[in-house]
């Protein structure tokens, strides 16, 4: 097994007893959906969630002092800092794949049509959603840890709010939404190649940050 792989795994593990609090993203959905929202709502939402709780394993990394135990396995540097966001990732994806799952028991019993394409809208949405808010945060607790990077990891989800909300006062920027909206292929295409310049990028200066803080 090479060794980023080995660092998601140890992440899972120490993660283990924390996977109940993900319970608490069912219920969210389900509110959500007996609510009537759409599939790309409950999605982001979701992707939202996901990224608000992959800051707990820089917790618990902090609290027990496992650069020790990582600095103990035979991995690079590297490895640690890409078996985080994939361990990161795997949690976006499966959450995304439950959400899926539940909208569809929803559609069913209301008798709505499922459309593939609202699902990849919501999959792309959702994932640039994840990726501005980790690709922002991760590179954070990678420099400074998570007690000190804590309040500054709260910027990306004030940022994606304001992208969310300005839009709709600035006329330019206005004009620039309706026409994404309006051409779904292009807002799923842009979604999908941002998410992963944004995860690259954010990867690279991890590493850079957490050699310099090492």
């Amino acid at each position: 097994m090479t060794g980023h792989l080995k660092m998601a795994k140890l992440d899972f593990f120490t993660m283990k007893s924390q996977l109940a609090t993900y319970l608490s993203l069912a219920a969210i959905v389900l509110l959500f959906g007996f609510m009537g929202s759409s599939v790309t709502v409950l999605c982001v939402t979701g992707a939202w969630f996901v990224a608000l709780m992959s800051s707990n394993i820089f917790s618990i990394q902090e609290k027990n002092n496992l650069n020790r135990l990582y600095g103990s396995v035979s991995v690079k540097l590297k490895d640690v800092v890409l078996g985080r966001y994939i361990f990161t990732f795997l949690n976006y994806i499966i959450s995304f794949f439950v959400i899926i799952v539940i909208y569809a028991a929803f559609a069913l019993f209301q008798n709505k049509s499922l459309e593939v394409s609202d699902f990849i809208l919501g999959f792309s949405l959702s994932l640039l959603v994840y990726s501005l808010i980790t690709g922002i945060q991760m590179p954070m607790f990678f420099k400074m840890g998570y007690t000190k990077a804590k309040v500054w990891s709260l910027i990306p989800f004030i940022g994606v709010m304001a992208v969310v909300v300005i839009p709709s006062f600035v006329s330019g920027l206005s004009s620039i939404m309706q026409f994404l909206t309006s051409n779904r292929s292009v807002l799923i295409v842009c979604g999908i190649l941002a998410s992963c310049i944004i995860q690259y990028v954010s990867y690279r200066v991890s590493i850079i940050a957490y050699r310099k803080r090492t």
